[in-house]
């Protein structure tokens, strides 16, 4: 078995960064901002096609710079990681389960944020993209199974994107349900934990 995380929203507690974020970039253009419970309940990637629904009118935009505003604005507020992350990645440790993170934030800003909150040494792999579109880890997550070999994924995730990427190497999700999509998104597709303890004692079918 191998645990495949999530990073942004279910290893990082960072819906607050993200709400802000928007929020900023919504205000420049006067646009309506949004509160927490219309981010979960709506959130979604690409983030592009979530922009346009918010009234961002992307065509204008150049997207790099739209996505160098928005990291800027993320990387105003402080992180920390979800209240039991280090307590469930130890737990899989213990049980000899290797992890890895695969997300699709750009790789050096993962890297980055893991070194600082010192749980790198908890992972076989990191795994991030080479740009801030904040599209898919599809690919990623791809080539790293292929790359891994025959062994049975569970992906740990809050997202539909995750299941998704689930879907894609034919492996389970186990969905947290404390990061940017509500819990009643996602309870159609997967078992919701409210931790992540919770989520990793499901993966190794505890």
């Amino acid at each position: 078995m191998f645990i495949v995380w999530d990073w942004n929203g279910t290893l990082l507690d960072d819906n607050h960064a993200s709400l802000r974020a928007l929020n900023t970039i919504l205000s420049r253009r006067s646009l309506p901002t949004v509160d927490l419970d219309y981010y979960r309940r709506n959130f979604a990637f690409p983030v592009a096609n979530f922009y346009e629904q918010l009234g961002v009118r992307i065509k204008d935009e150049d997207w790099d710079a739209l996505a160098e505003e928005y990291h800027d604005a993320y990387h105003e507020s402080s992180l920390s990681l979800a209240p039991d992350a280090r307590d469930a990645l130890a737990l899989a440790a213990a049980s000899s389960v290797p992890q890895a993170v695969v997300s699709a934030m750009r790789e050096d800003y993962l890297v980055s944020d893991m070194d600082k909150f010192g749980i790198r040494d908890f992972f076989h792999s990191v795994l991030g993209t080479d740009n801030l579109d904040g599209c898919s880890k599809l690919s990623r997550m791809k080539d790293f199974a292929s790359q891994v070999g025959d062994r049975k994924f569970v992906v740990i995730g809050d997202s539909l994107h995750d299941w998704e990427v689930a879907e894609e190497i034919g492996a389970k999700c186990v969905f947290y349900g404390g990061g940017s999509h509500a819990p009643s998104r996602l309870r159609h597709l997967g078992p919701v934990a409210e931790t992540l303890c919770k989520a990793v004692r499901l993966a190794i079918g505890e």
